[in-house]
């Protein structure tokens, strides 16, 4: 089936920003709607379909309807993970729906029924189970948003809440779209995992000449390569999700700025706060009051 984009009313569910100890799992699964997973602390191993993944801080989890999952906590910690169930559609029987944690064949027929079709399972509208957004910030604030709405319910807070989910949507659509135009390029597969790398290297100092000795490509080519396709060089791109992962400590966390500088790798404060002032455009504490 087709994706209706002009006929989009979702219906919002659940949405809720979770902590859970470290004993938390969900057993496998099918559920009727479509859930967006933020994994925010913590670490899970989650299993959709036949595919394993190991998410850290950070990555975001898409279940679709009628796709068998898992999920298990694997760090030994607690996970924050905010989340939200929905519909693509708002029907007579969206409200009477409720979240699922059984099996297909666990489901009585009225509940089988209830599965909604997968309308975004290929392209253009084709959204990954598992995925790390370039930039997730547009992603988080909208999620966070819907959240906030979804709890405190002021008036017409259904208005915000479809709005909040419909640009998640077009934020995600639109990351996959252009990874896709790029997909043909025989260095996407190279540079995806130079970007990994220094994803899962943002809480440090990353070097060019580290990148370029770990990847078999001169510094001079490696920067050409990755500008051409991120629009921005490496120690860019690695500066900039620091940057991002500091934003979001400062806004839904209560650590302290030494701390904040400290788990992301700065020397010390005041190259954190420099960096983050040329970046940002505001002092960390600024910002901070000002969210």
């Amino acid at each position: 089936m087709t994706l209706r984009i002009e006929k989009l009313s979702p219906y919002i569910r659940v949405a809720i920003d979770s902590v859970l100890d470290e004993t938390w799992t969900v057993e496998e699964r099918v559920i009727w709607d479509y859930e967006l997973l933020y994994l925010m602390e913590g670490q899970l191993l989650v299993t959709v379909e036949d595919h394993v993944y190991h998410g850290t801080a950070g990555d975001f989890f898409f279940f679709k309807p009628g796709q068998r999952h898992s999920i298990r906590n694997v760090g030994g910690t607690r996970v924050r993970q905010p989340h939200v169930h929905f519909d693509l559609y708002t029907d007579t029987i969206s409200s009477e729906i409720g979240v699922s944690f059984k099996k297909p064949e666990a489901m009585t027929a009225k509940e089988r029924s209830w599965m909604r079709v997968n309308e975004l399972n290929s392209p253009p509208y084709y959204i990954p189970s598992y995925f790390r957004p370039r930039d997730a910030l547009p992603i988080t604030q909208s999620l966070f948003e819907l959240i906030r709405e979804f709890e405190t319910k002021p008036p017409f807070y259904e208005l915000r809440m479809k709005g909040a989910l419909l640009n998640i949507l077009a934020q995600m659509m639109r990351e996959q779209y252009w990874g896709s135009m790029t997909s043909s390029d025989g260095h996407m597969e190279l540079l995806a995992e130079v970007r990994s790398y220094i994803d899962q290297n943002a809480h440090r100092m990353v070097k060019l000449d580290e990148l370029s000795e770990r990847f078999h490509l001169s510094k001079f080519y490696l920067i050409n390569l990755f500008k051409t396709m991120f629009q921005m060089t490496p120690i860019q791109y690695h500066q900039h999700i620091r940057i991002e992962k500091a934003k979001n400590m400062i806004q839904y966390t209560h650590l302290s700025m030494q701390d904040i500088a400290d788990q992301l790798g700065y020397a010390n404060i005041h190259a954190f706060s420099r960096a983050f002032k040329s970046s940002a455009g505001s002092c960390p504490s600024d910002y901070r009051r000002g969210r």
